[in-house]
């Protein structure tokens, strides 16, 4: 059984650490994966970053949580299509193996 896994990075203005997080998701050896980020109403470049990966697994939405991280989680689970939920932080990455190693 290969299971699909919905990502979800919720993130505010973390231009800076969130493309570390994405490749940590990109570079999995499970692949059958896809990814929500989040997004709280960002000033920075975050929109222009996620589009970037042009990758039709990853999808950015937009929300204003009004600083209740629980909201953008439950938006990214309520996106999501996947059989199995994982939350990654915007300014953490995962090892390549986590997904493989999770299952």
């Amino acid at each position: 059984m290969d299971p699909l896994i919905s990502i979800v990075i919720p993130t505010f203005n973390r231009e800076k650490t969130l493309k570390q997080a994405i490749d940590s998701v990109v570079s999995q050896t499970y692949k059958k994966w896809e990814l929500i980020v989040v997004d709280n109403c960002s000033a920075d470049n975050t929109n222009n970053l996620v589009n970037s990966y042009k990758n039709s697994k990853i999808k950015i939405i937009s929300t204003n949580n009004n600083g209740v991280i629980g909201l953008s989680r439950n938006l990214g689970i309520k996106e999501s299509k996947g059989e199995l939920i994982a939350f990654l932080d915007s300014d953490d990455w995962w090892d390549c193996l986590k997904l493989e190693k999770t299952l």
